[in-house]
């Protein structure tokens, strides 16, 4: 259950005050441990004990034999492995870093707020079991974040799961390496040696260690500013010493980290709409430094209530099965990896229910639905206004909306948002309009479509708006999918209507992460929510649509984008033939939508152009039988099921009969592709 006990402390205004930062970071520390143990052991101790383990030795005597290889020589390569992999702890680094982050969060951001009475909740929890934090990941900020809330309230830095991107920028790896991060590659699946020491690593860090353990769930940064399909594998790694019984429960944390403004929000939409993120180096590092200058207002970190492994898996499985052979020659069994997906979306629901929704996030969403209209500008007082209504809306919803007074929070968003919402001469406010220069380079490397620079001006600030309205569509969507519905379809009783929200949670699935076991009760909260808000009615045991124009407009056009997307990517799979390639489908889509944005004879928002998006549409017409995926030379390969597909988009084109508008571009030879 999601923790409501929203009291929130400014972490940064208590450094603001202070003397001297240096006295602060050099406090005696005392930190509250995962597990306490009568000899903490050290990151050399664990590099140790997993060169030494029977799951090693056991496995070298076998390579050794397969490739006719001496197993001092494979116990060298562990050794080298090791060394990449694991992580450090100098207490002098974290304390310099703690000194350094205090003065550039003090430049850029107004403060830093975190839950308290999660972290005492928490800090009550811990010494007993190992603990995993499982932050969300909107920035590379995250997790520097977050270690530096752990030093400031006395909790152990935890050993957290980094990418192999930064181990190697120069200096800066081994300075993040000695606060706790521990290195992965990203493909490994083929090297046997490389994989089975990572694995047994984890292992040991989580049977034996005393440091709490953090990773992504979702695997890498979200790009879209909204939860990502939960990743298995790391969760999969951890739960394994539960299932042996190794260790008695593990507490996962979920943890919710919200921005007013994200750093890379730039670079995200620039990646979504197909330019590859740069490389990380210290030198971009140093370049990145530039944020100095600017401001990004708050970081709202909420930590929830831990979820017990025991209780939520423990009664499902019998662990007595592995007593019967020695732990170092077993795997899960099929009936335990059953249970790590409910787990997973589990930990994702609950980021996604405790996250906070910031004024921004208000502000995006009105905006978007006002640009949607056709409408470039509003007045503050009207922006306002619509502020304070979708606010009401959302709080019934569930959401949890972190400023209170709306007139202040608005004023501060368009100072921090000013490279995004321009406010002309007479106080109208709107998007700005950008100026994007791509060099020949960047052209390049792109993955889908070659935009022109005029489209590429104009949407870019629409993607951007639109990263900050995605965190709203979690409480919006179920109830905007009813009202799409019944605005196309009007007068279904409760099962017809059902029929057609299971198909739209399927066809969106990947898009706003959803579980097939939650569906019904998805269905029944959301047909409560819609019947509360007065956006439908009942009439003889059918349901019809009622809300004013304004309040359909806001779940209709919050979700517009994502069938507009969805729609495009089912028409070129339509024209395409049975084998196709994916970057194919996606520069097919993109051209398209460019070709009918470029027009502006009717409203497309930009942000179909997300290559996200588009590719969330293809992996879903996979789980629904409708594509299958193959991988040939390396590159993604579909199979089209026609039939299927010409089913699907006159299921979706029912929905957005705004389609036949564009359609007809085709009928007056105004479309060329």
């Amino acid at each position: 259950m999601v923790n409501f006990d929203r009291v929130y402390e400014d972490i940064l205004s208590y450094r603001s005050k202070e003397f001297s930062h240096f006295v602060w970071a050099n406090k005696k520390c005392n930190p509250r441990l995962a597990v306490e143990q009568p000899t903490r052991p050290s990151p050399f101790q664990h590099k140790q004990a997993v060169l030494n383990s029977l799951k090693i030795k056991d496995l070298l005597d076998k390579l050794s034999i397969t490739l006719n290889v001496s197993k001092d020589e494979l116990g060298t390569q562990v050794k080298r492995i090791l060394d990449e992999i694991a992580y450090k702890k100098n207490l002098n680094i974290i304390r310099a870093l703690a000194i350094a982050l205090t003065k550039i969060c003090l430049k850029v951001c107004n403060g830093i707020q975190v839950n308290f009475n999660g972290i005492s909740k928490l800090k009550s929890y811990m010494g007993q079991c190992p603990v995993i934090f499982v932050p969300t990941h909107r920035s590379y900020a995250d997790f520097i974040i977050f270690s530096y809330v752990c030093f400031t309230y006395d909790i152990e830095i935890p050993a957290i799961a980094a990418g192999m991107d930064f181990q190697g920028m120069l200096g800066m790896g081994e300075i993040l390496r000695n606060t706790g991060a521990f290195y992965l590659r990203r493909a490994y699946s083929d090297d046997p040696l490389y994989w089975t020491t990572f694995k047994q690593y984890v292992y040991q860090l989580v049977t034996k260690g005393d440091l709490p353990i953090e990773f992504f769930i979702e695997g890498t940064r979200s790009r879209s500013n909204k939860s990502l399909i939960p990743k298995y594998g790391f969760i999969n790694m951890i739960l394994k010493a539960f299932f042996f019984s190794e260790v008695p429960d593990i507490l996962f944390v979920p943890v919710s980290i919200s921005y007013d403004r994200i750093l890379e929000e730039s670079l995200f939409a620039f990646e979504l709409l197909g330019i590859p993120k740069p490389k990380e180096t210290t030198k971009g590092f140093f370049k990145s430094l530039k944020i100095l200058k600017e401001h990004f207002g708050n970081v709202y970190i909420h930590i929830d209530d831990p979820i017990s492994a025991k209780a939520f898996l423990g009664d499902k499985v019998d662990r007595s099965v592995h007593s019967l052979s020695p732990l170092y020659q077993q795997e899960m069994t099929d009936e335990e990896k059953s249970l790590i997906s409910p787990f997973g979306y589990e930990i994702v629901r609950r980021q996604q229910n405790a996250n906070v929704i910031t004024t921004f996030n208000l502000v995006a969403t009105v905006l978007n639905v006002n640009l949607s209209l056709g409408n470039e500008f509003m007045s503050i007082d009207m922006l306002l206004a619509e502020v304070e209504y979708l606010s009401l809306i959302l709080t019934n919803l569930g959401a949890y909306i972190f400023e209170q007074n709306f007139r202040q929070g608005l004023q501060q968003s368009l100072v921090v948002h000013q490279n995004l919402i321009r406010i002309q001469s007479n106080g109208a406010i709107g998007l700005v309009e950008n100026s994007i220069v791509l060099d020949a380079a960047n052209l390049s490397k792109l993955k889908g479509h070659t935009f022109s620079q005029e489209v590429m001006n104009y949407s870019v600030p629409f993607v951007m708006l639109q990263m900050y309205t995605n965190p709203v569509l979690h409480h919006l969507k179920d109830v905007a999918f009813i009202g799409v519905v019944l605005k196309s379809v009007p007068n279904l009783d409760k099962d017809e209507l059902f029929q057609h929200f299971k198909f739209l949670k399927s066809l969106f699935a990947n898009e706003f992460v959803s579980f097939n076991d939650w569906l019904e009760k998805d269905y029944d909260a959301a047909l409560e929510h819609a019947l509360t808000e007065n956006l439908i009615v009942t009439k003889n045991a059918s349901y019809a649509l009622a809300g004013t124009a304004k309040l359909n407009n806001i779940f209709r056009n919050s979700i517009e984008p994502f069938f507009m997307s969805y729609f495009v990517v089912l028409d070129v799979l339509l024209k395409s033939s049975n084998f196709c390639e994916e970057k194919n489908i996606l520069v097919n889509a993109q051209q398209w939508l460019e070709y009918v944005i470029d027009q502006r004879d009717v409203f497309i928002h930009p942000y179909c152009l997300s290559l996200e998006t588009l590719g969330n549409c293809l992996n879903s017409l996979c789980n629904m039988g409708v594509l299958k995926k193959r991988i040939r030379n390396k590159a993604a390969l579909f199979e089209i099921d026609q039939h299927k597909v010409e089913i699907v988009k006159g299921r979706l084109e029912m929905y957005i009969p705004e389609v036949s508008v564009i359609l007809n571009f085709n009928k007056h030879g105004k479309n060329k592709l």
